[in-house]
């Protein structure tokens, strides 16, 4: 019958073996630089990923790109819980509040000068009056951000809009990750108030 001294001292022993093999052959293939590696476990040194549009011959159709299973997200990912429900977006609380920032007020200038700015302007003024690179070209103009109308919106509402789209507008949930569409709502507020 082992004690726990006696297990203990069975669980120091193991440890000590385990630990001069790692060394030992850890030594023996750092000595050996002009040796090939050896893979203890397979596809570790080469990986069998599928990468975007490449095909799998295990799959149906070979196509490499499936969708997801239904219900899942990406780590970390929250739900944007008000997008169906437009009074509930307005009601919102920006995290933010009116923060800004010289770091904040650099994140919105970036995702506004590449999503936004291209429809709305540089300075929010509409397609119309931003002589804006895409908006002008559409047949129903982007509005001004920086109008009344806009200013009298919740913080809520414009993440709204950026979240899930409105009229002409898709959603650009996809393209200014949900950590950091407060800072574009704070940046546009900077141009509301710039633009008095």
């Amino acid at each position: 019958m082992i004690n726990s001294t006696n297990r203990s001292l069975v669980n120091l022993l193991m440890t000590l073996v385990a630990g001069f093999v790692v060394i030992s052959f850890t030594t023996a293939c750092s000595k050996n630089q002009d040796q090939p590696n050896v893979e203890l476990i397979q596809d570790m040194m080469i990986s069998p990923a599928i990468k975007p549009q490449e095909g799998d011959v295990d799959s149906p159709n070979n196509s490499g790109m499936r969708v997801p299973p239904e219900g899942t997200q990406p780590v970390g990912f929250i739900p944007y819980k008000y997008a169906n429900d437009i009074a509930g977006a307005a009601q919102n609380q920006n995290p933010l509040g009116s923060d800004s920032s010289e770091a904040v007020m650099k994140v919105g200038l970036k995702y506004y000068s590449t999503q936004c700015a291209v429809c709305h302007g540089e300075k929010g003024e509409g397609s119309a009056a931003a002589n804006s690179a895409v908006g002008t070209k559409m047949a129903l103009q982007p509005p001004s951000l920086v109008s009344d109308k806009m200013r009298a919106w919740t913080d809520g509402q414009i993440y709204h809009v950026i979240t899930v789209g409105q009229g002409m507008m898709g959603p650009y949930a996809s393209h200014i990750p949900q950590k950091y569409r407060w800072q574009v709502v704070n940046y546009i507020r900077s141009l509301q108030k710039d633009n008095k």
